[in-house]
């Protein structure tokens, strides 16, 4: 029989403690207890590296381990969302913030100096838009650019609504003003860089061959959240400054200008409430701006599309706030079909067909938080629409993040084929780069249809460069 008094309590506590740490770090390092998705934020998570001989000098073997780890911990989404609700307990002001909020890097005045595709395209205002004021982008004006800056009001005649007494509360940051969600956006210097050289590359790759365009799509933040409100938010750039530095930086490059075409209808409803995409309102914007730069297409959205209502959606910002109570105020998904043909040919992730498929599909009864797959049947590495109308053998290929889902229909009408190429997963069904896609289906109008969070993301940037080389 033990003799308690002969029993150390606090030194078995200490034992049992480092004993229960020792075995949470072995877990930890266990791949199969690492999450490959994120349900909450609806993306598929940091991949563990490849290694090879070059990564491992280079340094990038170990950084890609340090990125695995911190975005793959074991129960991530449980402990995110134990986060959010201590945060909601012990912050409970008007401003909460869910996730963390990184403070952006300066916004350069004056383009990046070119490394790849140095030839310019002849300037012709019918199927090239530059940047609205480059007189801003080439000038150094010798301030410190302030991150915090707030975006030029292009658009002063239409009325922002005063809500400057609406409670605010805070994807990678995400703030809550009434029901309505905002992601932040934060500029990174390296990456967009990266970005400007790869759409550089792809147009000196493609000059004489297709014709590249540029939309780098703005979030809601810097569109349609009242200016009383936006004045008030630090830590966020100016998005219009981002998009006209990478703008003014790219050559080869046909820029579709969306900022101001967006702002221009702020008060429509062109962005979810609680979801982080634009609607098809506002990608149908988008497409009028792309037929002006193209100089064609003249898709009808009376005649060629049939309208499709879906109530009911909850999105990604709803999810990430822990499903906020303010949030809890559903968004109805309009769609789109093309007259022409509601068929799809997709290849999923694992190289599989998805059979008999439709690029609108009836969701009605899907989950809440899965409404906005009604488009081109959600996230795939590679589709084919086919429209039995044309015959002329044009085609066109779309790289493109989500933000290209709602876009991709409104094509349909202009082109015999619309290639969708989501740079995110295609290379596991294909070790294809850029010029041999072009090249194998005959495709004249290269798009590329990225929101700008994308332009600043540490995994999606390189996936895209990769691609294009």
């Amino acid at each position: 029989m033990f003799n308690k008094d002969k029993i150390n309590y606090k030194v078995l506590g200490i034992n049992v403690f480092s004993i229960v740490l020792i075995l949470m770090a072995i877990v930890s390092w266990i791949p199969a207890f690492h999450p490959k998705e994120s349900e909450a934020e609806k993306r598929e998570l940091t991949k563990f590296p490849e290694l090879t001989a070059e990564s491992f000098f280079s340094g990038e073997y170990f950084a890609g381990i340090s990125d695995w780890f911190a975005d793959t911990f074991p129960m991530r989404d449980l402990f995110l969302s134990m986060n959010t609700g201590i945060n909601a307990v012990l912050k409970p002001a008007k401003t909460q913030i869910h996730g963390d909020v990184e403070q952006g890097d300066e916004i350069p005045d004056a383009p990046m100096q070119p490394t790849v595709g140095t030839d310019t395209l002849p300037t012709d205002n019918t199927d090239q838009t530059d940047v609205t004021d480059n007189t801003q982008n080439t000038e150094q004006t010798g301030e410190t650019q302030n991150t915090d800056a707030q975006p030029t009001d292009t658009s002063a005649d239409v009325t922002d609504p005063d809500m400057s007494d609406v409670p605010v509360e805070k994807l990678g940051a995400l703030l809550i003003v009434g029901d309505t969600g905002y992601e932040y956006y934060n500029f990174v210097q390296s990456l967009a860089d990266k970005y400007i050289s790869t759409m550089n590359r792809a147009g000196q790759l493609l000059n004489g061959k297709a014709n590249v365009y540029s939309m780098i799509i703005p979030t809601s933040m810097d569109i349609t959240l009242p200016a009383s409100v936006r004045e008030t938010i630090t830590n966020v750039s100016d998005q219009k400054k981002a998009i006209d530095y990478m703008y003014g930086s790219m050559t080869n490059v046909k820029k579709v200008e969306l900022y101001d075409v967006l702002k221009n209808h702020r008060n429509e409803y062109i962005y979810y409430r609680n979801d982080h995409h634009w609607t098809a309102d506002g990608a149908w914007l988008a497409y009028l701006q792309f037929a002006e730069v193209r100089g064609g297409g003249h898709a009808n959205l009376e005649t060629d599309f049939t309208k499709r209502e879906f109530e009911g959606f909850k999105g990604t910002f709803f999810n990430d706030s822990n499903k906020d109570p303010k949030l809890n105020n559903p968004d109805t998904v309009v769609a789109y079909t093309p007259v022409a043909t509601n068929s799809i040919e997709i290849t999923q992730k694992d190289g599989t067909p998805l059979e008999n498929w439709h690029v609108i599909t009836d969701v009605t009864k899907w989950a809440t938080s899965s409404k906005y797959n009604t488009f081109i049947g959600g996230d795939n590495p590679w589709s084919v629409i086919t429209n039995p109308n044309k015959t002329d053998g044009s085609a066109c290929l779309i790289i493109k993040d989500s933000f290209g889902n709602a876009f991709t229909p409104f094509l349909v009408p202009d082109y015999q084929y619309v290639y969708i190429l989501d740079y995110r997963y295609y290379k596991k069904i294909s070790n294809k780069k850029l010029t041999d896609v072009v090249a194998t289906y005959n495709i004249k109008d290269v798009i590329f249809c990225n929101n700008i969070s994308s332009t600043r993301n540490k995994t999606l940037v390189p996936a895209l460069d990769e691609f294009v080389k």
